[in-house]
C-alpha cells in the first residue's frame, strides 16, 4: 500500500512543520511506511495531491487543518477521478471541524491504525461556481462547509493572525470583533426546496456539521445523504448576535426565528453587494455563487 502525507508546515502557527519529523518517525515505528510532500505556498497541496494520485498512491493524507484538507481534496478533482484512492486527515491544524462529524481521531496511534486499515466512507462533495477574488469565474470543491457573509470576514481576520490561541478561541475572538461592525447584506437564495430574499448575516451551505472552531452550525447534517443543509442567519441585530454567539456551539441557534433551515442538492446565492465566500475555512471568492452536491464523490478514510 502506497501512502503519501501532504504536510502544511505553516499549519497551527508553524507547529505542524516543527513536529513533522517526530510524527513521521513515530508513524514508521507504528508500521506505516509513507512518503512525505511538503507544501510551499497556498494552493500547492492541490498540485501535490494530484501528482500523488497520478503516481498511483492508495492513500493521500492531509496533515494540517481544514484549509489543508480542502486543498488536498481539490487535488482529487484536478485530472479525472480516482475512486480507488482514499483521502485521510491527520488533524494538526487550527480549526479541526471536518473531523468532528466523521469522528476522526486526534490520537496519533489511533490515526495510524485507521490509515493502515483503510476503511473508506464515500462522502458527498460540494462544488462551487463563484467569482474569484480576481474577478474571474472560479470553481472550487469543498468537503465540510462553505458560507457567504460574515463567515468570510471572520475567516479573513483569523487567517491574518498567528492563531496561537487555538481554533475555538481564535474564531470566537474574531467573530466578536467582526460583529462589532458587520452589517447584514441583501441577498437572494434560491433552490427547489426553499428560498430567501432579504438581509442576511450569513448563508451556510453545510455538508458536515461544524465550522469556526467547533460551532455546531448544522446539527444533523450528514456528509453522504446527497443534500446540503442550508442554514440562513437573517437580519440579526448586532447585540443579539453577540449575546447569542455561544448558542451556536450548542446548536441552540436553530430555535431562533431569524434562522431558517432546509435541505437541498443545489443552491444559488445572488447579491448586488460584495459578499465574501468562505470555503472550508479559507476565503476564496465572492458572490454570486452556485453550490451543487456531487453525491458520494470522495472516499474518506475513517476509523
Amino acid at each position: 500500500m502506497k501512502t503519501t502525507f501532504i504536510v502544511n508546515p505553516a499549519s497551527a502557527n508553524g507547529a505542524t512543520g516543527r513536529r513533522w519529523a517526530e510524527v513521521s518517525r513515530r508513524l514508521r515505528e507504528l508500521g506505516l511506511e509513507h512518503e512525505t510532500a511538503m507544501t510551499e505556498a497556498p494552493g500547492h497541496a492541490t498540485k501535490l495531491a494530484a501528482d500523488a494520485l497520478l503516481a498511483g498512491v492508495d492513500s493521500v493524507i492531509a496533515v494540517g487543518g481544514d484549509g489543508t484538507l480542502n486543498e488536498v481534496a481539490n487535488g482529487f478533482f484536478s485530472d479525472g477521478r480516482y475512486p480507488a484512492a482514499g483521502l485521510g486527515l491527520l488533524p494538526l491544524g487550527t480549526g479541526g471541524d471536518f473531523r468532528r462529524t466523521l469522528g476522526l481521531p486526534l490520537d496519533l496511534e489511533a490515526a495510524a491504525l485507521a490509515f493502515e486499515r483503510r476503511k473508506l466512507r464515500l462522502i458527498d462533495v460540494g462544488r462551487i461556481q463563484m467569482t474569484g477574488l480576481d474577478g474571474q469565474p472560479y470553481t472550487r470543491h469543498f468537503v465540510n462547509i462553505a458560507d457567504a457573509g460574515i463567515g468570510g470576514v471572520v475567516v479573513e481576520r483569523v487567517n491574518s493572525t498567528s492563531k496561537r490561541l487555538g481554533g475555538r478561541v481564535s474564531f470566537q475572538y474574531a467573530s466578536l470583533r467582526v460583529l462589532m461592525s458587520y452589517q447584514p447584506q441583501e441577498v437572494e437564495v434560491k433552490s427547489a426546496e426553499g428560498t430567501f430574499s432579504g438581509r442576511a448575516q450569513n448563508i451556510v451551505i453545510a455538508n458536515c456539521q461544524y465550522f469556526g472552531g467547533g460551532m455546531w452550525v448544522a446539527p444533523g447534517a450528514e456528509p453522504d445523504d446527497g443534500l446540503f443543509d442550508v442554514v440562513i442567519f437573517g437580519d440579526i441585530a448586532r447585540m443579539e448576535a453577540i449575546r447569542s454567539i455561544n448558542s451556536i456551539y450548542k446548536g441552540a441557534h436553530v430555535s431562533n426565528p431569524k434562522v431558517r433551515r432546509w435541505k437541498s442538492a443545489k443552491v444559488e446565492v445572488n447579491t448586488k453587494e460584495r459578499v465574501l465566500v468562505d470555503v472550508d475555512g479559507e476565503m476564496c471568492g465572492v458572490l454570486p455563487a452556485t453550490f451543487e452536491v456531487l453525491p458520494k464523490a470522495l472516499p474518506v478514510i475513517v476509523p
